[in-house]
């Protein structure tokens, strides 16, 4: 039996894409500007108004019916992220060197397409993955259904960004954003035929996260403890929460500012090799915190209680944003 668990977000810690920003990049018109309005709308029901049970990651879901009004296919979904899978440098490696001395599991709130395309990559089983999983095929949408959902996406194009301020208040025209989103997704989605698919979606953000750590762990015979999670944004924050109050080793990497407030440590880099390192001193038995400072590779790991935390998430969020281009790396 294994003494300890690695287990990972996707995107990030192992890629460099947000597959599902584009997806509607690809497939929607000004469909990566729509993803971002979204995402952000996303944030600020769970972080400022901060609705009771609030699942992170909901732009996966929220987003469905604007695809499917498009016609895209579970093949379309999965031929675009076949093609599109880019790895993180390092990380082929550091997998290897880590599957030595404990099992991997990936925990992430990709859509299913994606991740099994990144499993076949990294030959990876799908038995140790949690994701959100969902068929386009498995709705037929009649084409009034196609046009009123057209209709609200031209409309939603028209909104202004939604941004607020450290007191929580929304600045400039972003009320009329949340309230029309609101409006949309809560009245209206609900009572359209479309809903009664894009329902059950579940998206592995969150909550949903944590709980999958404790799943594998249950399933392993180990505790929180003897985990090792790795995640890199705000849907990493209730898993990040659950390792480290249990003594386990929590994570960052080229996390944004809300993974770097979260784990005990916050790894900055362009290659993910350090990783292999990390899980190693901690299969050998943390007794005393890890080495932070320079590594190899031009890593570099803080820890964050005895850290500058601006100027930590700055660099973090710097060096994301780097890694994976501005527009990925400014999602939440």
């Amino acid at each position: 039996m294994a003494r300890h668990a690695y287990i990972t977000d996707c995107e990030g810690p192992v890629s460099k894409n947000d597959n599902a920003f584009e997806i509607a990049e690809a497939f929607l018109e000004e469909g990566g500007r729509f993803f971002a309005l979204l995402s952000k709308f996303d944030d600020y029901l769970g972080d400022v108004e901060k609705i009771e049970g609030y699942r992170y990651g909901s732009t996966l879901k929220y987003i469905l019916p604007f695809l499917k009004a498009e016609g895209l296919t579970d093949g379309d979904m999965g031929k675009f992220s076949a093609g599109h899978v880019t790895i993180m440098g390092g990380i082929e490696a550091a997998f290897r060197e880590i599957e030595r001395v404990m099992p991997i599991s990936m925990v992430s709130t990709s859509y299913i397409h994606y991740i099994e395309a990144v499993c076949r990559y990294l030959g990876l089983s799908m038995g140790s993955v949690y994701c959100t999983r969902l068929s386009l095929d498995a709705y037929r949408m009649d084409e009034e259904e196609r046009r009123e959902v057209r209709g609200y996406f031209r409309k939603f194009l028209a909104l202004p960004p939604i941004s607020w301020d450290g007191e929580g208040r929304l600045e400039g025209d972003s009320a009329r954003s949340v309230e029309l989103l609101k409006r949309f997704f809560f009245a209206v989605l609900p009572a359209m035929a479309v809903s009664r698919w894009v329902e059950p979606v579940v998206p592995i953000g969150g909550e949903g996260k944590a709980q999958a750590v404790a799943d594998i762990a249950k399933r392993m015979g180990i505790s929180a403890r003897e985990v090792i999670y790795v995640g890199d944004s705000i849907t990493d924050v209730a898993a990040f929460d659950l390792v480290r109050c249990e003594g386990g080793l929590s994570i960052s990497f080229n996390g944004n500012r809300y993974a770097v407030l979260s784990a005990e440590y916050s790894v900055v880099a362009d290659d993910a090799s350090v990783l292999a390192e990390l899980a190693r001193a901690f299969d050998e038995g943390r007794t005393a915190p890890l080495r932070t400072g320079e590594y190899a590779y031009g890593a570099r790991v803080f820890r964050r209680d005895a850290a500058d935390l601006a100027s930590l998430v700055a660099l973090s969020e710097k060096t994301r944003k780097e890694v994976r281009g501005r527009a990925v790396g400014e999602l939440g």
